[in-house]
């Protein structure tokens, strides 16, 4: 049984369509992060799931309970999910106690007070049950919120932007935290984020989005090494792009020389491709007699990055820092690009 099944969703917004023929389905315990710019869908789907949404048409199924499809449209507080927002949405004149216990009226007194103490044994505010959210550090104000969402024990867990008010040293704490909550109480999640370090932290799956459709949903590592398009590769990483053709079955001619593939190339001899290329599947190296020249050196730590013009085309490079001996490269040096070996990705030319 599905966590969540949604089948052929259309969404209508002041006659402007923004769900097109979307479908998604999460596995039980899994997370899954809806990517994407701004306008494309995201929060207007989580709405839909959350019952906030109208104008629908399609299918949308919690766990085994169908709520909503033709007739059927059950409210939000009869789908059994939790909801965690960017602004928390915390009760200033309540304690954390109270704020945690309000979706809890209908249980007993005596089945409340324990679900929200061990809830906030969970997320390590035991101590502050007695303080207003005034008194809490934004973490603390999100483990609240997240507190509350727990208690209520849902099928499902709805997260819109939750992350983003918190200081980037906070954030990903949290993050983990949070991952780890949902993975040992095997709950599974939908999540709404415009950072991809986010998502590539907290999620299982990435569902990347464009104009109301989900147009590449996999792990992220594989929407970044083998995107279905130079959309999903641009927006999940820096991207530079090489004119190639086909040599052979086994390679490429480029400006940057003949390119030797692993897998045999599915394409006629002499057809025209645009092959994807990251920044650290570029070698750079000082040559005097190379045909590009460095435009600009800005180093990050980690890594420095490099823009060269090679043949009146510029790259990005991404040299590792070892050891923190990287290179030092100079705006004017004259440098030759190698391609290394990796799993090509290539798309018709444009």
């Amino acid at each position: 049984m599905s966590a969540l099944i949604v089948n052929d969703l259309d969404c209508f917004y002041q006659r402007n369509q923004v769900l097109k023929s979307l479908d998604l389905a999460l596995d039980n315990n899994e997370i899954v992060c809806l990517l994407g710019e701004s306008g494309c869908g995201k929060t207007t789907l989580l709405r839909a799931v959350a019952g906030l949404q109208t104008e629908l048409s399609g299918r949308i199924q919690i766990k085994d309970k169908t709520v909503n499809h033709n007739d059927i449209n059950i409210p939000p507080e009869e789908r059994k999910v939790g909801l965690i927002f960017q602004d928390y949405a915390l009760f200033p004149h309540l304690s954390v106690f109270d704020n945690v216990a309000f979706s809890l009226h209908k249980l007993p007194a005596k089945v409340q007070r324990q679900r929200v103490s061990d809830v906030l044994a969970l997320v390590r505010l035991t101590d502050y049950a007695d303080r207003f959210p005034h008194q809490l550090s934004g973490g603390q104000q999100q483990r609240v919120a997240i507190a509350r969402a727990l208690a209520y024990q849902p099928d499902l867990m709805l997260l819109d932007e939750p992350f983003s008010n918190l200081d980037h040293h906070v954030r990903f704490q949290i993050i983990d935290e949070l991952r780890e909550l949902l993975k040992s109480h095997s709950m599974s999640a939908l999540f709404v984020t415009h950072s991809k370090e986010e998502g590539f932290a907290f999620a299982d799956r990435i569902a990347l989005m464009q104009s109301g459709r989900i147009v590449q949903i996999d792990t992220a590592q594989a929407l970044y090494s083998h995107p279905d398009s130079r959309y999903v590769a641009d927006f999940m990483g820096l991207s530079n792009y090489l004119d190639v053709l086909v040599r052979d079955k086994y390679s490429y001619q480029s400006d940057l020389g003949v390119l030797t593939c692993n897998a045999i190339i599915e394409r006629a001899i002499n057809t025209q491709l645009t092959l994807l290329l990251r920044p650290e599947q570029l070698a750079i190296e000082i040559d005097s007699r190379g045909q590009g020249i460095v435009e600009q050196v800005n180093f990050l730590g980690a890594y420095q990055q490099i823009t060269v013009n090679c043949l009146n085309k510029r790259y990005t490079v991404k040299e590792s820092n070892n050891h923190g001996n990287c290179m030092q490269y100079k705006v004017g040096d004259k440098v030759s690009l190698t391609v290394l070996s990796h799993d090509f990705v290539v798309f018709d030319k444009e």
